[in-house]
């Protein structure tokens, strides 16, 4: 969608449409309605709600916020608002802002001066995304207009969009305001409502996770020699990943093989693991440690294939997301006397580990680094220099703290 048809679809003349707009800012489940009357008497009453498929969507495109021509889509939203008096109200205006948490007020819109509205006694008007009509609300026998549309702030908020049709993760409140313009007093707000979303994980069209270690993309010929490896990723936080380990059977493609144990239950689905399967579990993070137990051993001289997957939920469907198939080998495990080869990402992390000059006081003494211990599993050669990059990572970004003099 491009910048121009979000601008215009900010500045059309139908209600509808309008609330529809409104719309394309709710996106993730935590939701907030928010009434309030700004009269002793109340006058008018008014609510805004968002449906269970918009509200639990972990990712909105625009697309998916359009109605059919048939006006027999979801109903996204529905609008309600109502006469609470035994007299008819006239000389009704609507104005509808929409603020971004980290920006500001990115839309203001109001109803053109000249084309008010009015409820007759007790009159109760609905409107959801699919009652389209030309410049009508259904119910109201005026006819509306609009002024207004996107604020500097939302000009730039369009602007970095840089043509991607979903919304990046922010909170977003929609408010709207019926108002009267009276001789007496000026304009009197009669009724408002709110709704305040966001705070949940949002996603971008690309894939948004990207495998580290163990292996590489197919063809590498990347070898490890610990049959215990840690598997671990970049993505985005909260999310539960479907992480899958299969052996090269000399028939079946890597593709092949993994989707076959992507169409099977996980064992904590009350599955079973597949002949050629060796892992099939649920990781809500960014590492794994290879089991002891509740998966097949990796066998050394074996090739693997492993890739992450997660699913999404949109206003109408589920999508499933996957990383690239990495792969790697499972060779014998080096001597005990081969030393970690120090490259300068290595010897930073021993740094960090051992504390500031002892790595160095060491090596002049005479000591090389052959292997260390995590958890029981011991780790030398390349393997080793693997896990120290990986610990370095999270050292350097805060998700490993060390205490004391390092």
């Amino acid at each position: 969608m491009t910048r121009d048809v979000i601008m215009n679809g900010l500045k059309v003349e139908k209600i509808c449409v309008l609330l529809l707009l409104l719309s394309v800012f709710v996106f993730v489940p935590n939701k907030k309605i928010i009434a309030q009357s700004f009269q002793q008497q109340q006058i008018v009453d008014l609510e805004l709600d968002v449906s269970d498929n918009l509200a639990n969507s972990q990712y909105i495109g625009f697309v998916n916020l359009l109605s059919d021509n048939e006006g027999t889509g979801p109903v996204l939203f529905s609008g309600f608002m109502q006469n609470l008096t035994p007299q008819k109200v006239t000389d009704l205006f609507l104005e509808i802002n929409i603020s971004a948490g980290k920006i500001g007020r990115i839309a203001n819109i109001k109803s053109h001066p000249n084309y008010p509205f009015s409820l007759d006694p007790m009159q109760s008007v609905y409107v959801t995304n699919n009652t389209r009509t030309d410049n009508h609300i259904p119910g109201i026998e005026e006819d509306l207009e609009f002024d207004g549309g996107l604020t500097p702030e939302g000009d730039n908020f369009i602007e970095n969009l840089n043509g991607s049709t979903t919304l990046p993760a922010d909170i977003y409140t929609i408010e709207i305001i019926i108002f009267q313009n009276t001789n007496a007093h000026g304009r009197v707000n009669l009724a408002s409502a709110q709704a305040e979303i966001g705070g949940g994980v949002a996603f971008s069209e690309a894939v948004d996770f990207f495998l580290r270690t163990p292996g590489d993309v197919i063809g590498s010929n990347v070898e490890i020699t610990n049959p215990y490896p840690q598997f671990s990723w970049e993505g985005e936080p909260g999310v539960e990943y479907r992480l899958i380990v299969v052996k090269n059977n000399g028939n079946d493609s890597p593709e092949s093989l993994l989707q076959s144990a992507l169409s099977s239950a996980p064992i904590s689905e009350g599955g079973s693991l597949l002949q050629y399967e060796n892992l099939d579990v649920y990781v809500t993070g960014e590492t794994f440690q290879y089991p002891s137990s509740g998966a097949q051993p990796l066998e050394m001289g074996q090739t693997y294939y492993w890739q992450l997957s997660t699913t999404l939920q949109s206003i109408n469907s589920v999508e499933e997301r996957t990383s690239e198939i990495w792969s790697f080998k499972l060779s014998e495990p080096e001597t005990a006397d081969a030393p970690i080869i120090l490259t300068e990402e290595t010897e930073k992390a021993l740094q960090n580990l051992v504390g500031n000059g002892v790595l160095e006081n060491l090596i002049s003494a005479g000591y090389a680094v052959e292997s260390f211990e995590i958890d029981g599993v011991t780790y030398s050669g390349n393997q080793a220099s693997i896990i120290l990059a990986e610990l370095l990572r999270k050292i350097e970004s805060g998700d490993i703290v060390l205490s004391g003099d390092n």
